[in-house]
């Protein structure tokens, strides 16, 4: 059915043209403190929705929280940033009973309501050709009173990637900025926030830069918590969930809180308004970008030291912790390595008292005032059979009476203890990728301790194990391609091939070593990866889910160029890769390909 039919018809039309009002004529003793009297007939507000799945089942009463407060301040229409189902289904049953779900709570809302993509909403191509089905375009605009609005679907690569459809809406959103160039105020809202993902920098500094002869403001979902940062007179939003998943706090600055964006339009003037269903209004910048990627980002900092033996049965490393107090208060920190003990890595000194074994995890704790630095070192020693699953690293910090816990980030940062020095890892600039191949059902109940029983395919030798060999063709004619990485070695099977379900694809590059010598790859994947050297697969490294966010596969180099290859297999929806190489004495040359002599 066409669910958005009945709730869009005529309002995608509605355009206005500005008029003033004056102030009215009152008499002198009126009791009145005077301010600023709207200058503008064509004032109007609307509301923005968060995300409302991933963690979100069972909190519909939120959501109806919601909606009451925004059928009583009465919007012009309301727009929602995307996930609002849970999604990831390959057959339309489940399809229509989540949308059946999510209408019968908001066909409530008395406003017209408008939908941006979300990533659970299109999961792949089976749920991207019912979207155009049930409710038309993945990407519009429409102008309404003076102001511009554009939804742009950040999910459109799982066509093809950057592929033809991909740069049909790229073209489709040049000429349509430049027709609204004279808008008074232009909105784009999108799910994943382009501005703050690797996967989107080259595009996002395209559409940033046809933005940027205007007053705009870009909203996004995504992330659940809410953030807001300015550049210049422009507004960059991340809205937080409206009854998605959070890790609650009272931190508000925090922005770990369910709200929705109650926008007012006055003249040339815009004002962004958090509203909490059950709690406060808040102005848009309550929640700071800056404090949470501080504490995200800047808190805490890992390293090792090199000179390890890694070529011993026990690996002893030397790990420094440094904890940066860069808030504005005294604060505790805590930091947890997460199944230490499980891993099979062990503290075999006691350096200081900073740390203790609590269960499984280890646990390091220090209180700082305002802009104090701490040094901890801790000496670890792990079996090289187990060197490979590090565990992970998470803090938390105690701010305002109140711990705020770091969520991990694998597009952007490495997220387990390293083994080598966290200067010594290299990116490779190019890399050479071919895919994708279909390895059919993945039955995740056997992983990860089965994973040859969970699909047969995942041992198959498709050809690429062995590296890069220049003009050969692949089963169903698949040929190797020159891909520059994004970020720091990021690669996005998403932009690359689409997303498809259950299939493989091959990043490989090449790596000169002027001696025979033991190092390791930093390999992060969404879902499983196994990595080859010399054609050979790396058996202790291989991830199938059961370990960390990263793992160290043993690269054992030969004097002269190897071939090193990592097989990214994708289960469903998004799949990526994070692939570096640790070059602790500065010796290696890395290249997408052997050069030819």
């Amino acid at each position: 059915m066409n669910y958005l039919k009945a709730i869009t018809t005529g309002l995608l039309a509605l355009t206005c043209t500005l008029a003033t009002a004056q102030r009215p004529e009152l008499a002198d003793d009126l009791p009145l403190i005077d301010g600023d009297w709207s200058n503008d007939s064509d004032k109007f507000s609307f509301v923005i929705l968060g995300d409302k799945t991933s963690g979100g089942e069972g909190k519909w009463p939120i959501y109806d929280r919601a909606v009451d407060s925004i059928n009583l301040l009465n919007p012009d229409f309301v727009i929602s940033v995307g996930d609002m189902i849970p999604g990831h289904m390959d057959t339309r049953g489940p399809w229509d009973a989540e949308w059946a779900e999510y209408m019968e709570h908001a066909k409530r809302i008395e406003a017209p309501l408008f939908f941006t993509v979300g990533n659970h909403d299109i999961s792949n191509l089976e749920t991207y050709r019912w979207w155009q089905e049930d409710f038309g375009r993945t990407y519009y605009s429409f102008d309404y009173k003076g102001c511009h609005f554009l939804s742009f679907n950040t999910e459109e690569e799982r066509i093809d990637g950057r592929g033809p459809a991909w740069q049909k809406m790229m073209d489709w959103v040049r000429k349509d900025l430049a027709a609204a160039k004279d808008a008074r105020h232009t909105f784009v809202f999108f799910h994943k926030p382009m501005w703050d993902d690797p996967r989107f920098e080259d595009d996002w500094a395209e559409l940033e830069a046809a933005l940027s002869d205007r007053a705009f403001t870009v909203v996004a979902g995504h992330e659940h918590y809410h953030s807001t940062k300015f550049k210049g007179d422009d507004t960059y939003v991340i809205q937080s969930a409206t009854g998605g998943g959070i890790d609650l706090s009272a931190v508000k600055k925090w922005g770990a809180f369910h709200s929705f964006g109650f926008v007012t339009v006055d003249g040339n003037e815009t004002r962004y308004a958090v509203v909490e269903p059950e709690g406060g209004i808040w102005p848009v910048d309550v929640a700071p970008a800056a404090f949470r990627k501080a504490i995200t980002h800047e808190l805490v900092k890992t390293d090792t030291l090199a000179g390890a033996d890694f070529t011993a049965d026990d690996v002893k490393l030397q790990t420094r912790f440094t904890l940066s107090n860069v808030l504005d208060k005294e604060v505790t920190i805590r930091v947890v390595l997460e199944e230490f003990q499980r891993s099979g890595w062990v503290v075999p000194l006691r350096v200081n008292g900073d740390w203790k074994i609590d269960e499984d995890a280890l646990v390091i704790e220090a209180t700082l005032p305002a802009g104090a630095t701490k040094e901890i070192p801790l000496s670890l020693s792990v079996p090289r059979a187990r060197l490979a699953y590090p565990p992970n690293v998470g803090w938390s910090v105690q701010y305002d009476g109140h711990w705020l816990n770091k969520n991990g980030m694998r597009m952007v940062e490495i997220t387990t203890v390293p083994i080598h020095p966290v200067a010594s890892y290299r990116a490779p600039e190019t890399v050479q990728l071919v895919g994708p191949f279909t390895l059919g059902n993945i039955d995740t109940s056997h992983l990860p301790d089965a994973p040859e029983k969970a699909n047969a395919n995942f041992y198959r030798d498709f050809g690429p194990e062995k590296g890069f060999v220049a003009d050969t063709t692949y089963a169903d004619g698949l040929t190797w391609q020159t891909v520059h990485p994004q970020g720091f070695g990021l690669v996005n099977g998403n932009s690359l091939m689409g997303t498809l379900d259950h299939v493989a694809a091959y990043v490989a590059c090449a790596v000169y070593s002027p001696k025979a010598q033991v190092t390791h790859a930093v390999v992060g994947a969404d879902n499983f990866s196994q990595t080859y050297v010399n054609g050979a697969l790396v058996e202790n490294g291989q991830a199938f889910g059961g370990h960390g966010d990263f793992v160290y596969p043993e690269l054992a180099l030969k004097a002269g160029w190897n071939q090193v290859v990592v097989k990214l297999i994708n289960n469903r929806a998004d799949w990526f890769l994070r692939f570096v190489i640790a070059d602790p004495q500065g010796s290696l040359k890395i290249a997408d390909k052997v050069p030819a002599e």
